[in-house]
């Protein structure tokens, strides 16, 4: 973990946010309907963290699950870099390098093993709270709430006030 200062200088210099979704924009839980579809649930606090925050950086997933769930939330949300069917995320990532920016300006939100790579590469790495062992140790930051239940809000927190932008 980073101190609160190099947290903040690190957070300036973001200009793209990538998330996990199971485990980070949702709590990992994944519910059958009678249909056999999937069903997750996601914060709408997290979901607030991002409005506030999209406007000044853009927001992207990398996520070894495809859903229809996951497609239409981040559609409300805005995303502009969907990366679906991925689950090793440094090849998700390549796959965003026609952006042209470098690590420092990419944070990444992490929590499982499959993670700890790009977490180590990107110049802002955050693991939410229950997130592996080994993500919180790649991470720069580590909420104190779980995914899916305010770990992201925490990370466009930190944005926001990286940009002096009032919550």
């Amino acid at each position: 973990m980073s101190t609160p200062d190099d947290l903040l200088a690190r957070a300036a210099r973001v200009r793209l946010v990538l998330l996990d979704v199971d485990g980070v924009l949702t709590d990992g839980r994944i519910w059958y309907g009678p249909e056999g579809e999937a069903l997750k649930a996601f914060d709408v606090r997290d979901g607030h963290g991002i409005v506030l925050l999209r406007d000044h950086v853009d927001f992207g997933v990398i996520s070894g699950r495809p859903g229809k769930a996951t497609q239409v939330r981040l559609q409300e949300l805005r995303f502009k870099h969907l990366i679906f069917g991925e689950r090793d995320k440094l090849e998700g990532y390549a796959r965003l390098a026609h952006l042209g920016l470098p690590d420092e300006a990419v944070a990444y939100m992490g929590d499982d093993v499959n993670d700890v790579a790009l977490l180590r590469r990107v110049g802002l790495a955050a693991a939410p709270a229950d997130a592996r062992p080994e993500a919180r140790a790649a991470a720069h930051l580590v909420t104190s709430a779980p995914g899916g239940r305010g770990a992201v809000r925490e990370l466009c927190d930190l944005l926001l006030a990286a940009r002096n932008i009032p919550v």
